[in-house]
């Protein structure tokens, strides 16, 4: 089963969290945001992932103007097995918001054109796998865009003429909000050689950015972090040990409020802490992060340095992805917004 940056993996109420983070991402007091939703998609699962394929119906098309920044997101978007699965029939998914210039061709080499959010299926003990995208996208030059939702799933298990098929569900939308409504749209990508992993009761910061807001009185910070358990002989992480099964990891956002010449202005707040447990057999999990400050938390302070803590609880090391999948699609990665509500 092996995923375009070569990892795999999930955790059992995922599909619930994901699904809330993306409510909340779009839970604002603003005018209804461009979007676009699918039917009932079906599709195959291949044994290496290959080529993404595209979900009808949730394609976003619009001008945009060079530097111009589109807030998107993803809702309803999961997948679920139409065929009777066994446990042992892990099936790794990826999800991911792409974008290209309107006519269908690349954007230019080297800008980042999208983001993806990635687990392992594990039956019996889930049935299908909810995805969180969130990201920003910036035009490159003016001209006309697309955006839509794509999807690949993967596994070992397809051998020897075996086939099993997968659903989305109708209803995956991807939505796109942009300025005034939401101002200080920002971005940020875990860049190749940044990553590293995190040794079993070990806390590793992570994807810093500073944002500086200049309207609006809510802030939203997202911080998502591709994950994947170094298990004993792993290809792609050393340090893993037969001794355990998987690593139990917890992530939040800490926001350190700071004046504009950098220096500390109060004290750090920390958001919620969410827990996974990447069990060998999930082997990958993206964790996404969400902590939403009022302007009014920030003490005055103009500016807001944000963190994404990833704690290795226990287990084996636990391994944070970088750089980009084929396609210039970011790993770990995190997106701001500003509004008012």
């Amino acid at each position: 089963m092996q995923h375009p940056v070569r990892f795999r993996t999930i955790r059992a109420a995922a599909a619930t969290a994901g699904a809330l983070l993306l409510a909340l991402a779009g839970a604002v007091s603003t005018p209804a945001p461009a979007h676009a939703a699918s039917g009932d998609f079906t599709y195959e699962v291949t044994r290496n992932a290959e080529t993404y394929l595209d979900v009808p119906g949730t394609a976003v098309t619009f001008d945009a103007a060079a530097g111009e920044r589109s807030f998107l997101w993803s809702r309803f978007f999961s997948t679920e097995p139409v065929d009777t699965l066994s446990a042992g029939d892990n099936i790794g998914t990826t999800f991911a918001v792409r974008c290209r210039n309107a006519d269908g061709t690349a954007l230019p080499a080297g800008t980042e054109a999208g983001v993806y959010w990635a687990a392992n299926l594990v039956p019996t003990i889930e049935s299908r796998l909810t995805s969180a995208l969130r990201w920003v996208f910036v035009a490159p030059a003016d001209g006309s865009y697309t955006c839509r939702l794509s999807i690949v799933s993967y596994s070992s298990i397809i051998v020897n003429g075996r086939t099993v098929t997968m659903r989305v569900p109708a209803g995956a939308e991807l939505a796109r909000q942009t300025e005034p409504v939401y101002t200080d749209q920002s971005r940020w990508t875990l860049l190749a050689g940044s990553g590293t992993t995190v040794a079993r009761a070990t806390t590793a910061t992570t994807l810093g950015y500073t944002v500086t807001p200049t309207a609006g009185n809510r802030i939203s910070l997202y911080q998502d972090a591709a994950l994947s358990t170094c298990a004993a002989g792993s290809s792609i992480c050393s340090g893993g040990s037969t001794a355990y099964d998987g690593t139990v990891v917890e992530t939040w956002v800490e926001a350190q409020p700071r004046n504009a010449d950098g220096s500390l202005c109060g004290g750090p707040i920390a958001g919620p802490v969410s827990r996974w447990n990447i069990t060998n057999a999930k082997h990958h999990q993206t964790a996404a992060n969400t902590l939403t400050l009022t302007t009014a938390q920030l003490g005055g302070c103009t500016q807001v340095r944000t963190t994404l803590k990833v704690r290795n609880v226990s287990g084996n090391p636990v391994k944070i992805h970088d750089g980009y999948a084929s396609g210039t699609i970011a790993a770990t990665h995190g997106s701001a917004i500003t509004y008012t509500v």
